[in-house]
């Protein structure tokens, strides 16, 4: 019985800390898992549709910042993770296409291919939104 209770503190404590953290300082510095995708639009198009799309899917917008081309979406926790923070760096190119790098950060610990898949989940729906409206 004591053992159900410190479980079920920690993962109280877990769920405190993944409620409290801020979207923004997901933008602090670049993830080192990032995947990226040339479109071919301007970025402020590129934001707006990006904004639609997490309007749409259930994503929440965290920060948007359209002057840098700088927005973050999250999700909430559930049975298998704490929730993500989904940065994204979108960023004029000289011929006029748009780089758009999507990145995660886990709001509390979180490893192995759990944060794969909603890394790619969100990517490839940013991208897909992206080419269907371009």
């Amino acid at each position: 019985m004591e053992s159900l209770i410190i479980v079920a503190v920690i993962i109280g404590i877990f769920l405190i800390i993944s409620q409290m953290q801020k979207g923004s300082s997901a933008l602090e510095e670049k993830p080192s898992n990032l995947n990226s995708f040339v479109a071919d639009a301007d970025s402020q198009a590129v934001l707006k549709i990006i904004v639609r799309f997490a309007q749409q899917t259930g994503y929440s917008i965290d920060t948007l910042e359209e002057n840098t081309g700088r927005i973050v979406l999250s999700d909430s926790a559930t049975a298998t993770s704490w929730g993500f923070f989904y940065p994204i760096f979108v960023s004029q190119r000289e011929d006029g296409k748009t780089l758009v790098e999507v990145g995660i950060k886990s709001k509390a610990i979180q490893v192995g291919p759990v944060v794969s898949q909603h890394h790619e989940k969100c990517f490839n729906g940013i991208k897909a939104a992206i080419y269907a409206n371009t």
